[in-house]
């Protein structure tokens, strides 16, 4: 990451714009991204599962430091770095276990995905984002702020809407209208 830490720290709490390019400098960090795939792919994990794995992490460090649990004892990619490891060996034990209650057998390993599976979840993202462009930008750029845990507030600044509760509205009113579009979607609807 090229800003120090601090630097990403002051401008996440400082929030909007400020905070979108932080979180933004820390996504193209792409020594930090390609060690967290690594250690993802060394793990059982695939290249997507690594890619899945370091934007949670990404959502995780940004509420954190919002939240100021976040203490500064170590350095922002350790933390991120640490954060990534940890939520990819909760996912490898929900696995597992969903694996060891359907199966009702012991595994020692967690299946592989498949290509015909991976061929699936790449369709079914593909589609699911021409649903969202279908949506319009205004709509798409509330629904991805909620998604990287923006506050109303946050959302209703960066949007120019006039209060917290405009913001919700707005967020209640996009998911609406996606769920009506999957719902007239005939491939989603015989597809997913």
């Amino acid at each position: 990451m090229e800003k120090s830490d601090q630097a990403l720290i002051d401008a996440i709490l400082k929030g909007g714009q400020a905070r979108q390019q932080a979180i933004k400098d820390i996504y193209h960090a792409d020594s930090l991204r390609e060690k967290v795939v690594y250690y993802v792919q060394q793990n059982k994990g695939n290249r997507d599962d690594g890619l899945d794995i370091f934007h949670e992490g990404i959502i995780a460090l940004d509420r954190n430091i919002r939240e100021q649990k976040f203490r500064g004892e170590s350095r922002l990619s350790l933390y991120l770095f640490a954060t990534c490891r940890f939520l990819w060996m909760n996912q490898l034990r929900k696995n597992q276990k969903v694996s060891l209650e359907e199966d009702h057998t012991v595994m020692d390993e967690i299946q592989e995905e498949t290509p015909e599976l991976t061929l699936i979840t790449q369709e079914r993202q593909h589609a699911l984002k021409n649903l969202l462009e279908q949506l319009g930008e205004r709509c798409r750029k509330i629904l991805e702020m909620w998604q990287l845990s923006y506050s109303m507030e946050e959302i209703a600044a960066a949007m120019g809407l006039s209060s917290e509760k405009m913001a919700r509205k707005s967020k209640y009113r996009c998911q609406q209208a996606l769920v009506e579009l999957i719902k007239q979607d005939a491939q989603w609807r015989s597809n997913y």
